[in-house]
């Protein structure tokens, strides 16, 4: 049996930590647990923490702006169809686009380019210079199905 020497070092003095870091440390351990368990939805369905959890996401859904998702709907143009007239699509500065119902400038017997001024003088009502008109066609039957109308305000 090899010889076993008497003498150890003395282990170093372990000082206890003090009650407030410890205190600490247990709120911030409780923290990310429930941090945690609610980001990795670790919680029992029928819980007090799911049902929390549950009305958070709904008061975020229902609650939350629409401006913070700049979220617009975009018009479609089978809606064109069905709505009989003229669609502002956007505004920049005094330049304004417009969609505009093929059956309504055809109602007027005209040229598109002499009916689309005439309609929106009644809708614009105010002094204006149509910068471009371009027609929207469906692809398969290529018929019209409406213009868009570039207009510069003045």
């Amino acid at each position: 049996m090899p010889p076993t020497t008497g003498v150890h070092e003395p282990a170093p003095a372990h000082t206890p930590a003090s009650p407030k870091k410890s205190a600490l440390r247990k709120a911030g351990s409780g923290i990310k647990l429930v941090v945690t368990r609610s980001i990795f939805w670790a919680y029992e369905r029928g819980s007090w923490q799911y049902d929390v959890i549950v009305l958070a996401i709904l008061l975020f859904i229902f609650l939350s702006p629409r401006a913070w998702f700049n979220d617009r709907p975009t018009q479609q143009l089978s809606e064109v169809r069905h709505l009989q007239g003229i669609i502002e699509l956007s505004r920049v500065n005094k330049e304004v686009h417009y969609l505009m119902d093929a059956r309504l400038v055809e109602s007027l017997d005209q040229k598109p380019e002499d009916a689309i001024p005439i309609i929106l003088k009644q809708h614009v009502r105010r002094p204006f210079t149509v910068k471009s008109i371009e027609a929207v066609r469906d692809r398969r039957h290529q018929v019209i199905l409406s213009y868009t109308v570039v207009v510069s305000e003045e």
